[in-house]
Order: structure tokens, then sequence, then C-alpha cells
């Protein structure tokens, strides 16, 4: 699907017929783009190379895609980087305290003055496949929605250079 768009878009989607890929050009699908946007993050599902395309893709999409897609991936980066601070609390305490007690106040700090869950907390609640994850495979999502998240910037950005000029 990603190499035929690819495809099409680097001959400029002239509607020839395509002599490695068959003969017939690329045509969207909901469901293939749904289960791409669904598993984009799992590297065991879409490969290295396909994510590249798939951020591509994702960028010359329409703007809806674009703001689902960057919501997404502001949380998953989000949720990351609050794991990555707690998980090196959770190091540095047990290096001071030695082991000792399991008497902590760390639950205090992932409530809000309301004492409620922070959204991210119950985002991580909430989302067991993200538990399920080794710290390499954490880091690897984190990695992917920064990805997204700066071509986004980057096309808004172009966006504005040439409202700008113009």
């Amino acid at each position: 699907y990603l190499t035929l768009w690819n495809y099409d878009r680097n001959n400029d989607n002239n509607g020839s017929k395509m002599g490695n890929h068959g003969n017939t050009t690329w045509k969207f699908n909901k469901n293939t783009q749904s289960w791409l946007l669904r598993h984009m993050y799992d590297s065991d599902k879409v490969s290295k190379a396909t994510f590249g395309i798939l951020v591509d893709y994702i960028i010359q999409g329409g703007e809806g895609t674009c703001r689902r897609v960057e919501e997404d991936a502001k949380v998953r980066a989000r949720r990351y980087k609050e794991w990555e601070k707690r998980h090196k609390e959770s190091n540095n305490n047990v290096e001071q305290e030695g082991l000792t007690t399991g008497d902590s106040t760390q639950g205090d700090d992932n409530r809000d003055a309301n004492g409620n869950k922070k959204a991210v907390e119950e985002m991580m609640d909430d989302d067991s496949d993200w538990n399920q994850l080794s710290d390499h495979d954490k880091r690897k999502v984190y990695k992917r929605a920064r990805k997204v998240l700066d071509a986004l910037k980057a096309k808004r950005d172009v966006i504005t250079k040439t409202e700008n000029e113009g």
C-alpha cells in the first residue's frame, strides 16, 4: 500500500501503469490506512523503512488525520517522558534508600491538586500494551512519536513560510 503510494508520488502521480508493481496505481483504502495508523508505533508490525514512508504519507494527508495523529503522538511522547521521569526517580530512590522499606509517597506525585490521577498517568493505567512493553520498546515508541511530531512541525513551518512570502 505505502510502497505504491510512494511510487506514485515520486513519479508525479501521472497515472501510468507501473512495471514493478503490476498493472495498477495506488488507490486509497480506509481499512489499510486505519490499520497503519493504529499500529504505526509497533516496530514488529510496521518496519522502520515502512514507518519512514508512513510519516511522509501522514504529512501529505488531510488536516483531520494530521491533527489526530499529532494528538496521539503528543500523548505517547508525554507518556514516555513521564514514565522515564518516574523510572529515574524510582531508581534514584532505590539507590539512596538501599532497598529499605516500601513506605513511599511517590503515588502522591501522580495526583493533581484535587487528588485525581494526572491525564498521562490515567492513559498509562488504561493502556495495558504500554505496560507490557520493555524499556527498550517504550523508547522506540517515543522515538517514533517524536519523528511524527517533528515532521508535522516541519510541514507547518513550510506552510507558514509560504504564507508569509505570498
